[in-house]
């Protein structure tokens, strides 16, 4: 029997950096109990175990074990990639492996997809901060897998055109996208049919011209079945789970693409032997003989887009206001009290960009007097994080003839730059209060930048930057940005 459809599960999998920047060791973290931090307790949970999932018989007993990353579409952090290899090494050979399988499991087309380097919201940042987040991940992605990039997942899928524009340029192929992301799908004659609101048909892929002419193709997943996956039980029942993918990709044209996207974590973490369930049901596709399995670059290579579409301008997959959790009080949040609020988010932002726009106008200033390009260095300086000697980095990019003293200023020139786009990491607005984990991390990437600065040029930001945290208000009382930089930031860098 001819396949009639095809099913392609892809996975985000994502950690913020957890490092403390100033001692370059993930700190002691009670609410990840039992293990040490997060990173621990959801690599034992979810990314260790989705690379021997069990599958079982009729009876209960132990049927095969699946690699379940082979078979499905996947993107890592590479920040995240970054730990495993320090603190996992043999989950992260897997997952590196896993790619090399989807290879011969796909027709020669890898499963693996890159990402941006740390899951900054891209519509937010500034244009050069974009390019570099592309061309880091690419650069990081070539490092670990081996092998260009077809496709780069979009932190938080929030997009805009100049993301678009950006991916094309650096020669990514594709991306993915909400379907609520889709604004309208345009025919030959450039007649426009609204399809706002999730109506895109997400069977099929579409294109973007990008301003460029570049054009880049984008998936729009099934919004109910994604939902269905990571929050309405479908994952309690690997065969629930195939059935309902297997309906939609028959469920239309021959060739049509049943295709979902959810966090990573959802398969072991948020579910608990969600991994099994994953597992069982590529088993069941894999056995149905009127699907066939697929990822994103072997589906194109067969079905390339053939209707124009538009986005929708600084949107993404988890916020209903578009791009709002990241920089207002839009409602989006998850736990806290039913009378909290997160009017701490503009402030935050208003003093990091406060922040960044001081020492990227040092770095514009500086940088011509230290750097043959300033900008290109900081493009490269991914080789110098992925473990090139700097001394041999900074040789290469710094003007001739300059002494130790400038050329160990021009790589703190470029760590400061490093640091100040880890700033901006989205996990630090995306949860309830100012006093998290993740919004106490990028108080601490601000130190670090603070710190460097200092040294690098004898400035002292960290006065006026702690007078604005001052007017940011935490939802716990008499708490603001001041008192939560002072005793989590200010005790690594000696100031109070």
């Amino acid at each position: 029997m001819t396949t009639s459809g095809f099913v392609c599960i892809h996975g985000h999998f994502y950690q913020p950096p957890r490092e403390n920047p100033f001692t370059g060791k993930v700190d002691d973290q009670p609410s990840a109990a039992p293990y040490p931090n997060w990173n621990e307790r959801i690599t034992a949970e979810s990314y260790t175990p989705n690379l021997s999932a069990l599958v079982l018989g009729g009876e209960g007993e132990e049927k095969t074990r699946v690699n379940n990353y082979s078979w499905i579409s996947f993107d890592f952090g590479p920040t995240l990639l970054s730990w495993l290899e320090a603190n996992s090494p043999e989950t992260y050979a897997g997952i590196i492996d896993s790619d090399r399988q989807s290879i011969s499991h796909f027709g020669g087309y890898g499963s693996a997809m890159a990402q941006s380097y740390n899951h900054t919201i891209l519509p937010l940042s500034t244009d050069r901060d974009k390019r570099t987040q592309v061309k880091w991940g690419i650069a990081d992605f070539v490092h670990r897998f081996g092998r260009q990039p077809q496709g780069m997942w979009l932190p938080e899928t929030a997009v805009d055109s100049t993301t678009l524009d950006i991916l094309a340029e650096e020669g990514i192929g594709f991306t993915v996208l909400s379907p609520y992301q889709a604004d309208s799908i345009e025919d030959d004659s450039g007649d426009a049919t609204d399809v706002s609101g999730g109506r895109i048909d997400p069977r099929r892929p579409y294109y973007v011209e990008t301003a460029s002419g570049r054009p880049i193709a984008v998936f729009f997943y099934d919004g109910p079945v994604s939902q269905e996956i990571a929050f309405n039980g479908v994952l309690e029942d690997g065969r629930l789970l195939a059935e309902r993918l297997a309906g939609v990709a028959t469920n239309g044209v021959p060739g049509s693409l049943a295709h979902v996207a959810t966090d990573g974590e959802t398969y072991g973490h948020h579910h608990r032997f969600g991994e099994m369930a994953l597992a069982a049901a590529i088993e069941m596709l894999r056995a149905t003989s009127d699907v066939e399995l697929t990822n994103y670059q072997a589906y194109l290579a067969d079905h390339p887009p053939e209707t124009r579409v538009r986005v929708v301008e600084n949107s993404s997959w988890s916020c209903a206001h578009g791009v709002e959790r990241w920089r207002s009080d839009c409602g989006c949040s998850t736990g806290g009290e039913d009378d909290w609020n997160q009017s701490w988010r503009a402030p935050l932002r208003s003093a990091l960009d406060w922040l960044n726009q001081r020492v990227t106008a040092d770095f514009e200033s500086t940088g011509d007097r230290l750097l043959t390009d300033k900008w290109d260095a900081r493009d490269q300086y991914i080789e110098v994080l992925l473990g090139r000697a700097p001394e041999d980095f900074i040789e290469e990019h710094s003007l001739p003839g300059l002494d130790r003293d400038r050329r160990s200023q021009a790589l703190a020139q470029l760590e400061i730059q490093h640091r100040a786009m880890l700033m901006y990491t989205s996990c630090g607005w995306f949860f309830n209060d100012l006093t998290g984990l993740e919004t106490v991390f990028v108080l601490r990437q601000a130190g670090r930048v603070i710190e460097l600065a200092r040294r690098a040029t004898g400035i002292d930001l960290e006065p006026d930057f702690v007078e604005l945290l001052g007017q940011i208000h935490s939802n716990h009382e008499n708490v603001t940005g001041r008192e939560i930089y002072r005793e989590n930031v200010a005790m690594f860098m000696g100031s109070g």
